[in-house]
């Protein structure tokens, strides 16, 4: 017999959550308090009655162009009142938008473009709308989203009939790593949209008078289902911080207290900065953080609560720190005993079905490790193609008829619960704490990464004869990624040119930081690589050669938080993340006057490779 965990929020499982789709959620307050603020970006605040005239004239836009029910709309825009609009005039019109990460090279996004095949492309990037067809990664249409001054105008749309959609239909798909060195699609229906939006507004106390922080990256389905879609259909004000303020947590702890937002939900990374700064009293009071491992705590003595959770594109979130609120473990409410660890990934939401089985597909005894499978109301479609589906959504002998249950791939524990480890029913109702993977995926930076994707990247560069890639951690505790290759002998491709090769086709949490050179590849009994075996890239330090090295080397000690570094000691490997990235190549762009990308920092991260970056601009000049 299967065991099935109880949901940490009986009382909320046991209320239907009746299925409307988002658009219609959120157009409710276009009716009630239609002049109330919805989204405010850098440019422009946008009232629930202009939000729901914008999409519905950009839908009318859409159907012109012969798209429709059933379609695909490929998304490559920023953070923004624009791409909200966007989203809901795509949902409209029973289409499903494809979200692309803006940050990606034009290979990296033609392989889901090739594979989802898009009717039309919406984008703001002067390069692809210049003749209004994309020229690197897309052949089609290319539409332009609505200007600022016309998102703003309460004008409805002549044609406003929406789709009449089902919870089956699909809501939009979103890129991730494949385990083949192919990446996946993920397949995300307005169920699970809907679910979301609703229950998170139950969970996380979400009303018409909060104001919420949209920190994470626009291509995640996180952002739609976490952030965005909660926050509107809950009448409240979502709010967007500037670009560059997600790489200066300083300054946007100031943005956040001057906007006085309520709520915000961050990349792991950057709720531990966040959380280390000094915050007076305000009005923000609940920071939740996910989507990779958190190292550390939250201070007591912080003027709001940090809490953690769990899910993947899959199966949304699926577990939450602070459910159920009165037995919550966050940053305020946390034992000495639970703050010896990491803290846990938390309590499964209602609606889910969540098993922990051994390697055979046994239930784990007590709180032994196993792997977790999810079923239930967050559960996906499923992926693109038919055969990934197969291998991780399978049937579920406990579930429902027909229904399916997703294998994560994650390793975790049930913990028991502070007060009572069991219930009367013998049904285990405790905390889940994740203690790793049973595959080769590691996060980086929050984002899903296979060592098979890399790798067969990294055998595409020229000179490369094996090649292999591992997680290790850095001087901080983070996971860095790293290359390890064996050379044919006419390979004569330095490092940086192996990391602008690769930057070129992959986004940047899947560029390894270091490379190491090796005669063989270390493999075991089975003729596998052996990345246990794999050796860890020395951090000897070597001092700066001249005073461009050395004035660089200072800058990374300066974005690193350290007293010194050396010329070939590797930015990522000391420690440095995509935020300290961002502010060290500010500095650089200050010091010298050279525009630096933070992309820049991961194809040259010693202070010896990137002086090569600053001579060349010098020269040029």
């Amino acid at each position: 017999m299967t065991t099935t965990l109880r949901s940490g929020h009986q009382a909320d499982a046991d209320q239907a959550t009746r299925f409307r789709p988002v658009h219609a959620l959120i157009d409710g307050w276009a009716t009630t308090t239609p002049d109330a603020p919805a989204v405010t970006d850098s440019e422009c605040t946008v009232s629930y009655r202009q939000l729901r005239a914008a999409s519905g004239r950009f839908a009318a836009e859409l159907r012109a162009h012969g798209v429709g029910r059933g379609d695909v709309v490929a998304v490559h825009l920023p953070r923004s009142a624009r791409l909200v609009v966007t989203m809901l005039a795509v949902a409209r019109i029973g289409a499903a938008s494809l979200l692309l990460d803006r940050s990606a090279p034009a290979e990296w996004l033609a392989g889901f473009v090739d594979r989802a095949r898009p009717a039309v492309l919406v984008s703001d990037d002067p390069v692809l709308v210049s003749d209004g067809l994309g020229t690197e990664f897309f052949d089609g249409p290319v539409l332009r989203p609505q200007p600022s001054d016309h998102v703003r105008s309460p004008d409805e749309a002549d044609e406003a009939d929406d789709a009449d959609l089902g919870p089956e239909d699909l809501a939009c798909l979103v890129q991730t790593s494949g385990t083949t060195g192919v990446p996946k699609l993920v397949l995300v229906p307005h169920r699970t949209w809907s679910y979301s939006a609703q229950t998170q507004r139950r969970l996380h106390r979400i009303d018409a008078d909060e104001r919420g922080a949209w920190l994470f990256p626009a291509h995640t389905n996180v952002s739609a289902s976490v952030v965005v879609w909660p926050f509107l259909a809950a009448g409240a004000q979502l709010l967007i911080p500037s670009e560059d303020l997600l790489g200066a947590p300083e300054e946007l702890a100031r943005w956040m207290r001057r906007n006085r937002v309520t709520q915000c939900f961050a990349v792991a990374a950057l709720a531990e900065a966040l959380a280390r700064l000094d915050w007076p009293p305000g009005e923000l009071w609940l920071m939740l953080t996910g989507s990779d491992r958190v190292r550390e705590w939250g201070d007591r003595g912080l003027p709001f609560e940090v809490g953690n959770w769990y899910g993947a594109n899959e199966v949304n979130i699926v577990t939450s720190s602070i459910l159920p609120w009165s037995d919550r473990i966050t940053s305020l409410t946390a034992r000495s005993a639970d703050r010896a660890g990491p803290p846990p990934i938390g309590r499964f939401w209602p609606g889910t079905r969540h098993r922990v089985l051994d390697a055979d597909g046994r239930p784990v005894v007590g709180s032994g490790i196993g792997e977790l499978w999810v079923g239930g109301e967050q559960l996906a479609l499923g992926y693109l193609s038919a055969r990934q589906t197969a291998e991780k959504f399978l049937p579920d002998p406990a579930g429902p008829p027909g229904s399916r249950i997703y294998r994560t791939g994650d390793l975790v524990r049930i913990r028991p619960e502070p007060i009572a480890d069991r219930l009367a029913d013998g049904v285990p109702d405790g905390v889940l704490e994740h203690c790793g993977r049973c595959d080769e995926q590691v996060k980086i930076n929050g984002m899903r990464v296979e060592m098979a994707e890399v790798e067969q990247r990294l055998l595409s560069c020229p000179g490369v004869l094996e090649a292999a890639a591992a997680a290790v951690e850095d001087g901080s505790g983070r996971t860095q990624l790293v290359g390890y290759i064996v050379r044919d002998r006419a390979g004569t491709a330095d490092h940086s040119d192996l990391r602008e090769q690769l930057a070129g086709q992959l986004p940047n949490h899947m560029v390894p930081v270091a490379f190491v050179e090796l005669p063989e590849l270390p493999r075991n009994r089975g003729d596998k690589i052996d990345r246990r075996a794999l050796p860890v890239p020395s951090l000897d330090s070597v001092p700066a050669s001249d005073r461009l090295e050395r004035r660089i080397a200072e800058i990374w000690a300066q974005a690193l938080g350290q007293d010194s570094c050396g010329a070939e000691d590797n930015f990522f490997l000391l420690g440095g993340d995509s935020l300290q990235a961002s502010r060290a190549a500010a500095l650089i762009t200050a010091e010298f006057g050279t525009q630096v990308e933070v992309r820049d920092v991961l194809t040259h991260p010693t202070s010896r490779e990137f002086a090569g970056i600053i001579r060349r601009a010098e020269a040029a000049a």
